[in-house]
């Protein structure tokens, strides 16, 4: 590790930074908590001095570099005593600047300090040099890289491994980067000069950076936007990615990589099944995703998907959105995923309302005529309530497990049923709508009377209607509109509450009230009088047929 590394300073750092890095160092590195780090510390410390010193005598006199051995902070550092006069040249001619140098020069300087035995501070001097000076030193670091064997299991170990891993992710990144901004302007042709150019770089041989290489390209190739089939078959040809065992490509990738290769060619198929009749899963969720049908249509269609289904939604929109961002961007809201707040939102909630409602009204316009108190009104409510809601239950079950089973023969029945505009997008289905809710018009007018079953149809068909709203994308009808979902609740609450009291008030004018009618005994005399009084005899009097208060 050199000095620069343990004083974290680069090595044109002056005499004043150093000076001043030493004494914030020396602060948290005390002698008698750490003696090894202290001493690291002081070396590194006067290595640097004496490293500056030196330099700044041979700047001031380049002619007299045998005077320089007299210098006795250098003898400290570098060690020269007993060095001869051409060994202390070649300690200098390793430390000595590297900027604008050819390759004859480096060649040079690097055989006159393997020849002397100094070629490591040479070596430490070039690392550090391209660390620092990453945009001049390409030349530097494409010599050095084979000379010194950097990135191989052959470099020199005592290198320090932090700068020589900085250097490892600068030269990533130089090879990377282009190809990146390729992909980023549509540049097939940048791209695969890019792409030709890492061939000079023969560290990437190495098995270790050849992965890395692979992974890299795999996912410049996945992540990038834009997908050129060209660019595609150069890259597995010159890598050797294939399908079989040893494939280089890393795992997992390579099935994404031909799943992009072949787009052109799934995107077709998957249009073609959002035009078929939606028999299968795998055309209920091309549908849904690619079908040519309005966003509300879309949500209709929703509402009859089962869990299958939604798996298969799921697959597919994962697959257009890893790799078909176009098709993506012209989808409602520009996501595949636009319809993941209505997966499950199926619900037959609307039914039972519907049973509750129609019971209610039906039960005080059939019974009340009738003469049935309001107390025996509310027991037949409750129990018709009941047993309605089992059968509804029963039939959402029944019918909608068939319905979803011959799917295409709904689809077709409904169509031949609606006008010509909404034959693509039938607003109700024969087995999955009209035959259930026949079934059950028809019981509810049976037992109470056509109002019931009026009543219950025309309930079904208003949340129908409310439910295919146009709606914004990506938000489900329950989540889009809260405040009017709340209002709606708290109309409906408030119209029962009404009904019920007007349907009280009716009920109330068919009853006799205290003191109404003729009462062969009035409350205020007769009846508190034992019977053998005189005035309470038969005949009864005017007085005790009608009270006082009753009269004209």
């Amino acid at each position: 590790m050199s000095c620069w590394t343990v004083l974290g300073l680069s090595a044109d750092a002056d005499v004043r930074t150093i000076k001043r890095q030493y004494a914030v160092l020396l602060k948290q590195t005390r002698p008698d908590d750490d003696p090894e780090g202290f001493q690291r510390l002081r070396d590194a410390y006067e290595q640097a001095l004496a490293y500056k010193e030196w330099q700044q005598y041979h700047e001031q006199n380049p002619d007299e570099e045998q005077e320089q051995t007299q210098d006795q902070g250098i003898e400290e550092s570098w060690d020269l005593s007993g060095l001869t006069v051409v060994e202390v040249d070649a300690l200098q001619l390793a430390t000595r600047s590297l900027d604008g140098l050819s390759v004859e020069e480096l060649n040079h300087r690097h055989a006159v300090t393997l020849e002397q035995g100094c070629a490591h501070f040479f070596e430490d001097t070039v690392l550090h040099h391209c660390i620092e000076h990453p945009e001049t030193s390409q030349t530097l670091v494409d010599w050095a890289i084979p000379t010194f064997f950097w990135f191989s299991a052959w470099q020199r170990l005592e290198l320090d491994e932090i700068s020589i891993d900085l250097l490892l992710d600068q030269q990533r990144a130089r090879i990377a980067q282009p190809m990146r901004d390729a992909l980023e302007r549509e540049d097939v042709d940048g791209f695969l000069q890019a792409y030709a150019r890492c061939a000079d770089f023969n560290w990437l041989a190495i098995e270790q950076h050849r992965q890395w290489f692979n992974r890299a390209l795999s996912h410049l190739l996945l992540d990038a936007p834009f997908w050129s089939p060209e660019i595609f078959e150069r890259v597995r040809t010159g890598q050797g990615w294939h399908g079989c065992t040893g494939n280089p490509c890393p795992d997992g990738e390579w099935q994404r990589l031909l799943a992009r290769q072949n787009a052109p060619f799934f995107v077709a198929r998957q249009q073609q099944l959002a035009l078929e009749p939606p028999a299968t899963p795998e055309h209920r969720a091309a549908r849904l995703l690619l079908g040519t049908g309005s966003f509300s249509a879309r949500r209709a269609l929703a509402r009859r998907l089962r869990e299958d289904d939604w798996a298969q939604c799921r697959k597919l929109s994962s697959e257009l959105y890893a790799n078909h961002p176009k098709v993506c961007a012209q989808m409602p809201g520009g996501t595949a995923f636009f319809w993941r707040d209505w997966e499950l939102s199926f619900n037959d909630w609307p039914t039972y309302v519907g049973v509750v409602l129609a019971c209610l009204i039906g039960a005080f316009t059939h019974y009340i005529p009738l003469g049935v108190r309001l107390s025996g009104l509310i027991n037949i409510v409750m129990i018709s309530t009941v047993v309605f809601g089992v059968i509804v239950a029963g039939l959402n079950w029944l019918v909608h497990n068939v319905a979803h089973r011959v799917w295409r023969l709904d689809d077709r029945l409904s169509a031949s049923l609606c006008p010509g505009p909404l034959k693509d997008s039938p607003p109700f289905g024969v087995l999955r709508d009209l035959v259930p809710g026949a079934l059950m018009v028809a019981g509810l007018g049976w037992f109470f009377g056509p109002i019931a079953g009026g009543v219950y149809a025309a309930t079904l068909a208003t949340f129908g209607l409310v439910r295919r709203w146009q709606s914004r994308p990506r938000v489900s009808w329950e989540e889009s509109r809260p405040a009017v979902k709340v209002g709606v609740t708290i109309l409906g609450i408030l119209v029962l509450a009404l009904v019920l009291g007007v349907f009280k008030v009716v009920a109330s004018q068919g009853t006799v009230n205290r003191n109404q009618g003729l009462q062969p005994w009035t409350e205020r005399l007769c009846s508190r009088l034992p019977a053998t009084t005189a005035e309470c005899s038969a005949p009864a009097t005017v007085e005790q047929w009608y009270g006082k208060e009753a009269r004209p």
